[in-house]
């Protein structure tokens, strides 16, 4: 999260598109050397993006996901830049904003862009049966499925298709991976051509050919590719190649959305830059990588340039902002070239030169995993030690119950007939006033923001307050809003704010809820919070549990733990893929579901965890509740975070709900999750056992407990097994 406190005011805004190279390392550099006035935006629709010089060796088994990638969040997080995980659909280049799928525009200042390129699969049949390596994040994405579907006892033949160095070191890693697990496979090396590399030397041409032989591939000449069936390659002059899959490494295709925009784009659609790295039409949008073409002095789309355009590009953009001149790209013709031949070796040019052999694969492996380093223990603020506590967000930022019950018992309160006297014995939406004898009931819930999102951030509270009344069988109808935004220029508070509001007011129209007003207001840090209302007699009472009901839960625990190692900045890839896609998930679907289904009683699993509310839907019964702590269903991760003790700054205002609780041999860590509390939890709803059986066919409901009649060691009212 990006804070406001102890810094000058922020003007304008620069935003990032795309995770590449130059973006990675401008990020990490800013985050040492922050530009005096501007706010940082990355822009992207991957969470980690991959390292093009150890994709072969991630192909070939040398290297994991994790060694290869780069965390973009939590880059993002050490170089205190906001993060939106969105993709980038358009431009609009007169208002200066960016379109992004499923989101409301990004305004920006100025915009650098590099998004890479995307798979060149104009050919015929291509874009249905074949794979194209760019983007890299999409052969990732594949490989693995593309290994598991190999049947014991057969040889497939798969087909390579671009005999430039990334088609040869794709084609040499897969050999190299199925010949580590002993599994038969075909490969051929297709190209249109007649030479092995024409712009590479002698030496290199031969190492190359030798590794080709060694790992038995076919390589298959002057074949232009003019159409892709199932099984088979079919080229210009009626030559045929039956295989089983293609995978393309030829030059990829630009992305369509700049040309269309407006933007100046070369022949092949790429984003026209200057030697400034600066769009040759609209000077407030920079571009580099694989996206940009250099009009005045092409250079080849290659990682290296990327990594050594990163400097250039920062020079650039802060010099824009200070209005200063700004210093053209200077990049050597010549460079370093190292490729792969799959089993650990390598072949490189320089000058000329060519040179090969294992001690060039260490060479290159030394390079790349210091390149990695960079992103890993080497980010800035990484080993800082906290001073202070961490404080949770969302859900774990509010009070705990043992002071919230002995607060709101004492407090004066003017009496009414019509409405509850007892603040503690609190449904989870209470009786506004009466209309005609029709009860308008009324809830507010709100948080501390968790993320520099705004939009996503709207969504998640508006999910989260509405909740309330769905617990109790109420659909909603209107909503106020209370939103506090960070300190920030009047220009970006209105960026803010229109993000903000528009994440809850599209979300209240899923809801089918009316917004009809609220307040705003600045401060320190971003808070939000909404006032449903919803009319109706309340069908589900939050203490009407019968014995032998079913207990069921229709979300995974571990929002306040996966919340809490986001602000760490040790949350994996998967955990933070799964936290969001429960946060962002309604819960009006299954409330829609309940209403031709017996509810004995019902809550939301929100601040106080599964146990803590719970507790609430017994006590004031004959009832015990058996949890059965192995149903409960757990986000990824929340367990093993959980036993390495990341826990929610509001859990030790939670552990003393224990001690009304009946443990077996639960471990410590599985209770913590028990009692973590929830951001947009599940429903918590107690039916008949006939309805059960019914509901739990239902994708995501779990079975977590029964209710049974009183009793016991101790009165204890909820036995944990």
């Amino acid at each position: 999260m990006i804070t406001t406190e102890n810094t000058e005011m922020i003007e304008r805004d620069l935003v990032f598109v795309g995770g590449g190279h130059s973006h990675a390392l401008v990020l990490r550099m800013l985050a040492m050397k922050p530009i005096a006035g501007v706010r940082l935006t990355l822009v992207s629709d991957t969470l980690l993006t991959p390292y093009s010089g150890m994709l072969p060796g991630y192909l070939a088994g040398h290297y994991s996901v994790e060694e290869t990638h780069l965390d973009l969040p939590r880059l993002c997080q050490a170089a205190q830049v906001r993060f939106i995980h969105a993709r980038v659909t358009g431009i609009d280049l007169e208002r200066k904003q960016l379109q992004l799928a499923d989101q409301p525009p990004l305004s920006y200042d100025r915009v650098s862009i590099n998004t890479g390129s995307t798979p060149n699969l104009a050919v015929p049949g291509a874009r249905e049966f074949a794979i194209g390596v760019k983007p890299i994040s999409q052969l990732t994405h594949l490989w693995q499925d593309l290994l598991d579907q190999r049947g014991p006892g057969t040889r497939p033949h798969w087909a390579v298709i671009g005999g430039g160095p990334a088609g040869i070191e794709v084609v040499l890693a897969i050999a190299a991976r199925f010949a580590q697990e002993g599994r038969p496979l075909e490969l051929s090396l297709v190209q249109s051509g007649a030479t092995l590399l024409p712009t590479y030397g002698p030496a290199v041409q031969r190492a190359v050919a030798a590794a080709l032989k060694r790992h038995g591939i076919h390589w298959v000449t002057n074949f232009r590719v003019a159409e892709v069936t199932a099984d088979r390659l079919i080229a210009t002059d009626g030559q045929t190649l039956p295989m089983d899959k293609s995978l393309w490494c030829t030059p990829a295709a630009a992305p369509t959305w700049p040309g269309l925009a407006g933007l100046a784009v070369d022949e092949q659609g790429f984003i026209a830059v200057n030697a400034y790295l600066q769009s040759t039409s609209n000077p407030e949008v920079f571009a580099c990588g694989d996206v940009a073409a250099m009009v005045a002095s092409p250079r080849p789309k290659a990682g290296v340039f990327a990594v050594r355009s990163a400097p250039f590009l920062l020079k650039n953009l802060r010099a824009v902002f200070a209005q200063q001149k700004l210093k053209p790209l200077g990049l050597q013709r010549d460079f370093l070239t190292l490729i792969s031949l799959g089993d650990q070796r390598a072949v490189g040019q320089r000058n000329g030169i060519g040179f090969s052999g294992r001690w060039v694969w260490r060479w290159k492996d030394s390079i790349d995993r210091k390149f990695m380093a960079l992103f890993g223990s080497g980010l800035p603020g990484q080993n800082m030690t906290m001073t202070e506590p961490m404080h949770c967000a969302g859900c774990g930022s509010k009070v705990g119950p043992g002071l919230l019950a002995e607060t709101l018992q004492n407090l004066p309160l003017y009496p009414r007939a019509e409405l509850a006297a007892d603040l503690t014995q609190a449904e989870d939406a209470a009786v506004a006033l009466r209309i005609a004898d029709q009860p308008v009931w009324q809830s507010l819930d709100g948080f501390r923001a968790f993320t520099d999102d705004l939009y996503r951030l709207g969504v998640v509270a508006t999910h989260h307050a509405i909740n309330d009344l769905y617990a109790m069988g109420i659909a909603p109808t209107s909503a106020q809003v209370w939103a506090n935004l960070a300190f920030s220029h009047p220009r970006l508070l209105k960026r803010d704010f229109t993000r903000l509001m528009t994440g809850i007011s599209q979300t209240l129209i899923h809801h089918e809820t009316t917004l009809i007003g609220g307040h705003s207001s600045e401060g320190q840090e971003t808070h939000v919070a909404l006032v449903v209302n919803g009319a109706g007699s309340g069908r589900w009472p939050k203490s009407g549990l019968q014995h032998g009901d079913w207990l069921l839960l229709n979300k995974p625990l571990g929002s306040g733990i996966l919340l809490a190692a986001g602000q760490q900045n040790i949350a994996s890839t998967a955990a933070r893929t799964d936290l969001w896609q429960h946060l962002l998930a309604s819960n009006r679907d299954f409330f829609i579901a309940l209403q031709d289904h017996p509810v004995h009683a019902a809550t939301d699993v929100t601040g106080f965890g599964l146990v803590g509310h719970l507790l609430e839907m017994v006590r004031q019964t004959d009832c015990t509740v058996v949890l059965d702590s192995a149903a409960v269903p757990l986000m990824v991760d929340a367990l093993a975070l959980s036993e390495q003790g990341v826990q929610s700054s509001l859990w030790p205002q939670l552990q003393p709900l224990l001690l009304d609780c009946r443990v077996g041999s639960v471990s410590a860590a599985l209770l913590a999750c028990l009692l973590d509390p929830q951001t947009n939890g599940g429903l918590l709803i107690a039916v008949p056992a006939p309805t059960g059986a019914l509901l739990v066919e239902w994708a995501g409901v779990h079975k977590i407990g029964t209710v049974e009649a009183a009793g016991g060691p101790g009165g204890k009212k909820i036995a944990i097994i």
